[in-house]
């Protein structure tokens, strides 16, 4: 058995990658989630492997997104599919350890102000005790039946379903931007790449449409009876039109067969005080926001202001 080698990720691992994350989860990453999630992100990827005998045994990786940080757009790294050979645990510390060292000295390099992830317990004490992750809160959700939000009142041609971010998307999210002081950009490219072209999974964009165009709009993610909000603008910086923007959202999900509609909480933004007024339970989802900063009073921010949304987690 060779020494384990600790190098730089290429497009060329992904078969490597991805019969990694079959034996680790259990559960196949198809070629096209990987060429959609990472060598087709507009932002990029970056990741690290650790191999032994001409196989990936481990896997380190972070898809770039491009984020508001005090309202100035960066790249930010979302950490995830974070993986070592079940069959060789004895390495597994060791290769953690080695991955995340070379990931983040790469990070600090190229100024990467935060990379994030949404790890479950274990994995988060583990992060936290080896990469030197914060945990800034455990991730909760807003969950109220369809039927408690009113009908829509805006006429029904108003309000504009579709499956893709239409030409004049860009103008929304240039007036929404202006009430985000953190949060991915969700201009036309990275809204449809997101939403629109993600192979394995379906998002429906509902917009409410006024002179100008769209004044505000969602991506729904509807499983079974439960309808995600994934995402959501405001042309109003304050989130004046939520209200009426989740009412539609409600509509649409019925319309879909949903039963339920369910939000994030989030600490910043203009949708935290429209989610913060709904009725719904509220629970937590089973994982946290953890964050490893290279600027401590940057990351207060973040954690105060974030537009927090559950499309920035892969798995949704």
């Amino acid at each position: 058995m060779t020494a384990l080698a600790i190098r730089e990720a290429s497009e060329a691992d992904a078969p490597g990658i991805r019969r990694l994350f079959a034996r680790t989860f259990g559960v196949e990453q198809t070629e096209q989630e990987w060429l959609w999630k990472y060598a087709r992100n507009p932002d990029g990827w970056y990741g690290i492997v650790a191999e032994q005998d001409g196989e990936i045994v481990g896997n380190y990786a972070g898809w770039g997104m491009r984020f508001l940080v005090d309202g100035e757009e960066t790249v930010l790294y979302s950490v995830g599919d974070v993986a070592t050979d079940p069959r060789a645990r004895g390495l597994g510390r060791a290769a953690y350890r080695a991955m995340s060292g070379a990931f983040y000295e790469t990070m600090d390099a190229r100024g990467v102000p935060f990379c994030f992830g949404f790890p479950n317990a274990r994995a988060l004490e583990i992060s936290n005790r080896l990469v030197g992750t914060r945990t800034f809160f455990a991730v909760r959700e807003v969950r109220l039946p369809v039927a408690a939000f009113p009908a829509p009142r805006s006429p029904a041609n108003a309000i504009l379903a579709a499956d893709a971010a239409s030409a004049g998307f860009d103008l929304l999210w240039a007036a929404a931007r202006t009430g985000i002081s953190h949060g991915a950009v969700r201009d036309r490219l990275r809204a449809n790449w997101r939403f629109h072209a993600r192979p394995t999974r379906y998002y429906r964009m509902l917009s409410i449409e006024g002179a100008g165009g769209a004044r505000s709009w969602a991506a729904l993610s509807v499983v079974g009876e439960k309808a995600l909000v994934a995402d959501f603008l405001d042309a109003d910086p304050e989130g004046g039109g939520f209200p009426e923007l989740f009412a539609a959202a409600a509509a649409e999900a019925a319309r879909l067969g949903a039963r339920y509609l369910v939000f994030w909480e989030t600490p910043g933004g203009p949708g935290r005080e429209a989610i913060g007024r709904l009725p719904g339970e509220r629970r937590e989802a089973g994982f946290s926001f953890a964050v490893r900063s290279l600027d401590d009073a940057a990351g207060a921010r973040l954690k105060e202001r974030a537009h927090f949304v559950p499309a920035l987690y892969d798995v949704v």
